[in-house]
């Protein structure tokens, strides 16, 4: 299904990635790289309430040539263990640690919140099932007092 959507041969993908585990491991790849430009701007901000108003504006950077990439990642990322670290590592501690400096009561609860907002808002927009999807990131920023 692969080589006759890229039109090529089955043999030129086989050829090229050996097996369905290395077309895998090359999307993962690739799949890094967008990662780690999308938050990367995020990451480097100091302000915690900042940083987490940042995070609310990246499901708006994801380019329309790479939506696939990002829905294919996000739908697949409750079955490869691999795919989920690679979108929650790199910053749920930093969520976590943003909220402890804010100081509200329960930081990790209002992360883990946070967070939930921020992956179901990313969903809405990847499937293109929201027409508001500016007002939900502005309405989750005042329920976090960004």
């Amino acid at each position: 299904m692969i080589a006759s959507k890229a039109a090529v041969s089955e043999g030129l993908i086989f050829r090229h990635f050996t097996n369905k585990k290395g077309l895998l491991n090359a999307l993962l790849e690739i799949a890094k790289g967008d990662i780690a430009e999308l938050y990367g701007t995020a990451l480097k901000l100091e302000h915690p309430k900042v940083f987490l108003k940042q995070l609310l504006s990246v499901p708006f950077q994801i380019k329309e040539n790479n939506s696939a990439l990002w829905r294919f990642v996000y739908g697949h990322q409750w079955f490869e263990p691999k795919l989920m670290k690679l979108i929650s590592t790199p910053i749920q501690e930093r969520v976590v640690e943003s909220f402890k400096n804010i100081g509200v009561l329960d930081p990790q609860t209002e992360a883990d919140s946070f967070l939930i907002f921020l992956e179901g808002l990313t969903t809405q927009m990847l499937l293109k099932k929201t027409s508001n999807s500016f007002s939900i990131a502005e309405h989750i920023a005042r329920k976090f007092n960004l």
